[in-house]
């Protein structure tokens, strides 16, 4: 690990944040959680992913750097939306959505919410980009990350190790390639925000504690969203859900995308209780 990469100093304000996406390709903001705010999704998720353990339906990576295995030390909780009214207020943050909007421009989707809990053992994650599935010379990020810090990141617990500037770099990393990381650390409640193009991965936890981290993963509002939320948002959570939460997660109508039966820009669309079909004369 070289130190003389430089990570962008934490910031508490938004603008200077802002220069840190175009610099860098992340920021580091500082108390983006309050403390009540903290409290809440560290227990909640913790309670969660305790939970499905306990049901067997927990999935484990962290044994390979590149993809799951039964036993690895490290768990993720999918879905989070479905899982916490804490969550569905983080999602929405309105200080957040700003800063991603700068990397995003004004319309954007909730392409997926996760959480990524480090244990001792695990292994680095690849270093990668978030948008490696869109053709490398596209000029300008496609998704843009958020990863919410539930207990300090440090070196030793598996801080997200990133590549400052690597943003602007116009390709992918090569799987043999040396690479030079550091660690994004911060304390409990930052917020590090990074363009989708940003080479990065979960780094090693060698430490007795679990870290917790939860992620808000955008998107540009024509882009297929990571996790299918027309289907998998449960009926419950949709019939308390704000019109702004349901237009990040996909129900909202934008330009003609998302449209039923020829339904106008900016309308909402529930889940339909019936269906158009074939009609005799």
């Amino acid at each position: 690990m070289n130190s003389t990469l430089q990570l962008p100093p934490l910031t508490r304000d938004p603008d200077e944040a802002k220069r840190h996406l175009d610099e860098y390709g992340l920021a580091r903001l500082a108390d983006a959680l309050s403390p009540e705010e903290l409290q809440s999704a560290r227990a909640r998720l913790s309670e969660q992913a305790d939970a499905e353990k306990a049901a067997g339906c927990s999935y484990h990576d962290g044994a390979s750097p590149t993809g799951p295995t039964a036993g690895a030390p490290n768990q993720r909780v999918w879905n989070l939306i479905n899982k916490g009214e804490i969550f569905r207020r983080v999602a929405t943050s309105g200080r957040m959505l700003d800063l991603v909007r700068h990397v995003l421009g004004p319309d954007i989707l909730l392409s997926s919410m996760t959480a990524n809990i480090a244990r001792q053992g695990g292994r680095p994650m690849a270093i990668h980009s978030d948008q490696n599935y869109i053709p490398v010379e596209t000029p300008y990020p496609m998704v843009c990350d958020v990863a919410w810090m539930l207990v300090d990141f440090t070196e030793e617990n598996g801080a997200t190790r990133v590549i400052p500037g690597s943003h602007r770099w116009g390709r992918l990393p090569r799987a043999d390639e040396p690479l030079t990381t550091v660690a994004a650390t911060g304390p409990a409640g930052t917020a590090l925000i990074f363009d989708g193009r940003l080479w990065h991965g979960t780094g090693a936890n060698v430490t007795g504690e679990s870290r917790y981290a939860m992620f808000t993963y955008y998107c540009r509002a024509f882009l297929r969203q990571q996790e299918n939320f027309s289907l998998s948002t449960s009926p419950e959570v949709l019939a308390q859900a704000s019109p702004a939460l349901l237009a990040l997660l996909g129900f909202q109508v934008w330009h003609t995308l998302g449209m039923i039966e020829g339904t106008t820009h900016g309308s909402i669309n529930p889940r339909p209780a019936q269906f158009s079909q074939e009609l005799p004369r």
